[in-house]
């Protein structure tokens, strides 16, 4: 269809040129094949920015989030905001299947720590005046103990529905993850005794944590998606905010076991065995305001992504802010 608009249009645009010229004959042939050929070449450069196919990527991302690959929910729950890099190796068929992994390197104090990596897979399925949807499975390897730049979960299930057919795009984000870690201390308590004196007797406690973390999200969405034909001849950019309404429900279950040591008989001791969970009720948690940009120059590409959220739940910090910086070339 697009085609035969074209080709009319250039067909009645060269007509009427040579209308307008008087010449002897009344009537000029018309190269039919020389037009399809330049209306297929028009086709061909309109669309080979769009056109579907197979590509690797490779890149590097620099941010203060690490929770999730593609869930900002779970980002947002971050309390620490640790720079990390992280270099990412992907592979993306023109079907919609994908596969990418990633490694986590913590930037610190002047040094370079690997934290762990992550294996993605996923689908994503994007055609223009059609609803798009896509869904992808994390698994996060190599993290024996929680760490502030490390993320608590294992597994990380995604999926995403969204209107296509214009710039105003409502949606649904749902994510499910789970994961556990453990946590290992010694530390000096104290405690306020009366007997056989008054006074505060002190010890030590060493004491060891199995953490198991489950949170389920929801995220009605709108976002609004604008694309414009760049600087240069081979270049796009696609700019593409989106207001999020995050809500969810988590669990959070403690297993601990331990011992108490006095400072003056550190050979006697008292063990101990406790359990607890945490656990929070559906509701609406938090508003998110998500800015992403990318910017495809032939092969390479540069997407900066920043996150706003505000926590509407009770919190001493109300708003938050993550960022990710990734640049890379397509081949």
């Amino acid at each position: 269809m697009q085609k035969l608009l074209f080709s009319f249009l250039f067909a009645l645009s060269l007509s009427s040129s040579v209308s307008a010229q008087q010449t002897v004959n009344d009537s000029i042939p018309i190269n039919k094949d020389s037009i399809e050929k330049a209306v297929d070449e028009f086709l061909k450069l309109f669309d080979s920015l769009h056109e579907a196919k197979s590509y690797f990527l490779v890149g590097v991302g620099v941010g203060n989030s690490q929770f999730s690959v593609k869930n900002v929910a779970l980002n947002a729950k971050q309390t620490s905001k640790n720079v990390n890099i992280s270099p990412v190796l992907g592979y993306y068929n023109k079907s919609g299947f994908n596969i990418s992994y990633n490694n986590y390197l913590l930037l610190e104090q002047g040094t370079v720590t690997l934290l762990q990596h992550s294996l993605t897979a996923g689908y994503d399925y994007s055609k223009e005046n059609e609803t798009a949807f896509g869904f992808s499975f994390t698994r996060f390897i190599g993290k024996k103990e929680f760490v502030n730049a490390s993320s608590p979960y294992d597994n990380d299930l995604f999926a995403y529905v969204h209107g296509n057919k214009n710039w105003f795009q409502p949606g649904l984000m749902m994510g499910f993850s789970g994961g556990k870690y453990r946590e290992a201390s010694r530390y000096l308590d104290s405690q306020y005794v009366t007997f056989p004196g008054p006074g505060y007797r002190y010890f030590y406690v060493n004491d060891t944590s199995f953490i198991r973390v489950r949170d389920f999200s929801l995220i009605p969405y709108v976002q609004l998606d604008f694309e414009w034909k760049g600087f240069g001849k081979k270049d796009l950019i696609n700019f593409n905010p989106s207001l999020m309404f995050n809500s969810g429900l988590s669990r959070i279950r403690v297993d601990s076991k331990g011992s108490i040591t006095t400072r003056r008989d550190l050979l006697l001791r008292l063990r101990y065995a406790s359990s607890s969970v945490d656990k929070s009720s559906f509701n609406l948690q938090s508003l998110g305001l998500n800015i992403n940009a990318t910017w495809y120059i032939g092969k390479f590409y540069l997407n900066p992504l920043l996150y706003l959220d505000y926590y509407l739940l009770s919190s001493k910090e109300k708003f938050n802010a993550f960022y990710t910086v990734q640049a890379g070339f397509m081949f």
